[in-house]
């Protein structure tokens, strides 16, 4: 008899190529001025990707027609694959992220919100892809005779423009290094719940 294998308390990466025109959003770019992005690995900070010092590029009323066609493609995500559907969500912040060659993140995750994403308007396949990893606390360290969704504890995606992916919040994630001469553009952003969180018996709370 064949075993069954459950994928248990998975985190759910949702990735996907939407039609969009990313030339258009690029204009936006053009007008944003530019932090480093995390922890400096250098003095000169010339190794960390740059983020746009405006974290809710997308509440501007000029971009609201973006700002839908995200949330809608969220509501796939969050709705329709993992049937959150008693609740509404609010987009709390966005903003650019712009890498050039050399230039990376360190891993890290999303603080005050529930999920995240990123939309790549500007990317080949040099310019250095997503990785996810699982750092949980694992009593023992393996190493397995092939990697694959049962064993692996990081996993990569290398995007194309026009791209959208949708993650939870905790799961801790990096920009891996640029090798392309271009730079790298994308425009990342998180989300909360709107209304009651919480079951009968729980901590409830109302988030408006």
């Amino acid at each position: 008899m064949t075993a069954n294998i459950h994928l248990l308390f998975s985190k759910v990466l949702y990735v996907k190529k939407i039609n969009i025109d990313c030339n258009q959003i690029l204009n936006i770019v053009k007008k944003q001025t530019w932090s480093v992005s995390g922890l400096p690995r250098d003095k000169n900070n010339k190794q960390i990707s740059l983020a746009s010092k405006n974290k809710k590029v997308l509440d501007d009323v000029k971009y609201k027609n973006l700002k839908k066609e995200i949330m809608k493609e969220f509501y796939e995500y969050a709705h329709k694959i993992l049937n959150y559907t008693n609740n509404e969500f609010k987009m709390t912040t966005s903003w650019f992220t712009k890498t050039y060659s050399g230039q990376e993140t360190g891993y890290h995750n999303h603080n005050n919100c529930m999920f995240s994403g990123v939309l790549y308007l500007k990317i080949n396949e040099n310019s250095g892809g997503i990785n996810f990893n699982n750092q949980e606390n694992f009593r023992f360290l393996l190493e397995p005779s092939k990697y694959d969704i049962l064993n692996g504890r990081d996993f990569t995606i290398e995007p194309k423009v026009g791209h959208i992916i949708f993650f939870p919040s905790e799961v801790y994630h990096k920009i891996l290094p640029s090798k392309s001469n271009e730079e790298r553009i994308s425009l990342a952003f998180n989300f909360l719940p709107v209304g009651k969180i919480g079951g009968v018996g729980d901590s409830q709370a109302y988030i408006e």
